[in-house]
C-alpha cells in the first residue's frame, strides 16, 4: 500500500493517458465547479471547436500523475476553488499550427483587488504558446527562449477566457509563437483582448533524454536496510582527509553498512582523467563527485568523497543537489560535511608527497593554501582536528555524529 503512489506516478509516465482519456478524468468536486465545468462545455465556442475536424480536444494537465500535482504550479497549486476551478478545456489544431484554451480564472488569483495578476496571465501565455508549437519540435518539447507579452486591458476576476495562439514559423528546433488572452465571447459582444505575446520555444538538444521511474528511495532504503546519504571530507592537502574516510569505509563496511569512497585516486584516472587543476576544471571535477556521490546515496549507499574541494560555493553546490533531490516527498538525503582542520605549518611538516615542497619552490601553480585559496567552511556537520585525534577517534566521532543524527542504527563491528 505504501508504494503504490510511487507505481501510479510510473505507470502514468510510462503509459500517459490518450488526449481522449484526459476528458474523463476530471469530475468536479462542488456545485460551483460543476456550473463551471457545464458552462464550459456547452459553451458555443466550445462546440464549434469540437466539430472542427482540424482540432483535437484534451485537457493536458490531467495527464500529470496525481501523486504529482500539488508540486506543479498551473496543474495543481493554481487549480481549485477560487483559482482555477476547472482544468482548462485545450483545443490544438493538427501540425502545430493552432491553439485555444478555455478556462476561468477566480478571485484567489489576484495582484490588485478584483483583477487577476500579471503573472498568472503571463504564466497562462507561455505555457499555452508552449503547447501550440510542441508538435512541431522535436520530441514534442521546447524551453522558452524568449517571451514578450503586452498588456493590453486589466483582467477582471471571476470570468471565463480564452487564450488564442498560432505557430508562426518552424526552423529546426526552434519555432516561433504568437498569441493572446480575450474574454470569451458574449452573445452579440465582441471579446476584449486582455494580452498579447509573442514567444521563441527551442527544443533542448538533450530532449529525447528521459527520466525513467523506478523505486521510491524509501522503497530501496527499506528493502536494503540502511539509508544513503553523503559524506563530505574537506580540507588542506595532507590534512589526513583520505586516510580517515578510508578507516570510516572499513568500520561502516564491518557493521554490515554499504559504503563506497571516491577521491582523485578513482576519479581523476577515469570519470574525470580529462580535467586538469586551473579554477574551471577543478570546479567542474567537484561537480562531477557531487553528481556521483548523489547517485550513490539515491541507491542507500554511504556515500565518502575525500577530496580538497577549496571553495565554499562548490560545497554549496553539493550540499543543494542533495537537498534537492529530498523535495519530492521521497526520503530526504543527508549531506554531512566533516572538516578536516590542521594548521597549514602542520600540513606542511606531513606532506607525504612532496607537493608543498614543490608548491613553495614555484614548480606547482595553484596549489591550495600557497598560491590558491581555501576557503574553511562556516558551519560544518563535523570538524576534525587530525593533529590532535588519532584516525580511530576521528571515525569515532562521526559514527557518533550519524547515530546520533538516526543515519545509522548499529555502530560497532558485526563483521
Amino acid at each position: 500500500m505504501a508504494t503504490a503512489p510511487a507505481y501510479e506516478a510510473a505507470a502514468t509516465m510510462l503509459s500517459p493517458p490518450t488526449d481522449a482519456d484526459t476528458l474523463t478524468l476530471f469530475t468536479p468536486s462542488d456545485t460551483d465547479a460543476l456550473a463551471k465545468e457545464a458552462f464550459i462545455d456547452t459553451h458555443p465556442l466550445t462546440l464549434a471547436l469540437r466539430a472542427d475536424p482540424d482540432f483535437i480536444e484534451s485537457r493536458p494537465h490531467m495527464k500529470i500523475p496525481p501523486s504529482w500535482r500539488k508540486h506543479n504550479l498551473t496543474g495543481g497549486t493554481l487549480i481549485g476553488p477560487g483559482k482555477v476551478a476547472v482544468p482548462p478545456f485545450s483545443f490544438s489544431e493538427k501540425e502545430g499550427k493552432a491553439f485555444v484554451q478555455i478556462s476561468h480564472v477566480g478571485t484567489d488569483l489576484c495582484g490588485h483587488q478584483g483583477i487577476i495578476h500579471g503573472g498568472f496571465l503571463a504564466t497562462m501565455l507561455d505555457e499555452g504558446l508552449a503547447r501550440c508549437c510542441f508538435p512541431v519540435l522535436p520530441y514534442n518539447i521546447g524551453m522558452t527562449a524568449k517571451l514578450e507579452i503586452n498588456y493590453k486591458a486589466p483582467a477582471v476576476a471571476d470570468q471565463y477566457l480564452v487564450l488564442r495562439a498560432t505557430t508562426v514559423k518552424v526552423e529546426g528546433r526552434k519555432a516561433w509563437v504568437e498569441g493572446h488572452i480575450e474574454t470569451l465571447p458574449e452573445e452579440g459582444k465582441e471579446p476584449v483582448v486582455l494580452a498579447t505575446a509573442s514567444a521563441l520555444y527551442i527544443s533542448p538538444r538533450q530532449a529525447n533524454i528521459t527520466w525513467h521511474p523506478s523505486l521510491s528511495r524509501h522503497e530501496r532504503n527499506q528493502l536494503r536496510s540502511q539509508k544513503g546519504f553523503t559524506i563530505w571530507f574537506t580540507g588542506l592537502s595532507a590534512s589526513g582527509k583520505s586516510t580517515v574516510a578510508t578507516a570510516l569505509e572499513q568500520h561502516l563496511l564491518h557493521i554490515g553498512l554499504s559504503a563506497y569512497r571516491l577521491d582523485g585516486d578513482n576519479v581523476r584516472f577515469g570519470l574525470n582523467k580529462d580535467l586538469g587543476f586551473s579554477e574551471k576544471d577543478r570546479n567542474e571535477n567537484i561537480r562531477r563527485i557531487a553528481e556521483v556521490a548523489k547517485l550513490f546515496a539515491d541507491s542507500s549507499t554511504i556515500a565518502l568523497t575525500s577530496f580538497i574541494s577549496p571553495y565554499r560555493a562548490d560545497r554549496q553546490i553539493a550540499r543543494d543537489l542533495h537537498a534537492a533531490a529530498g523535495q519530492s516527498g521521497d526520503d530526504p538525503l543527508a549531506f554531512i560535511e566533516v572538516f578536516v582542520d590542521i594548521p597549514l605549518e602542520e600540513a606542511e611538516k606531513r606532506d607525504p608527497k612532496g607537493l608543498y615542497k614543490k608548491a613553495r619552490a614555484g614548480e606547482i601553480k595553484d596549489f591550495t593554501g600557497i598560491s590558491a585559496p581555501y576557503e574553511a567552511p562556516k558551519a560544518p556537520e563535523i570538524t576534525i582536528r587530525t593533529d590532535l585525534l588519532s584516525v580511530e577517534e576521528s571515525v569515532r566521532k562521526i559514527v557518533d555524529y550519524l547515530a546520533e543524527k538516526g543515519l545509522i542504527t548499529e555502530t560497532k563491528e558485526i563483521k
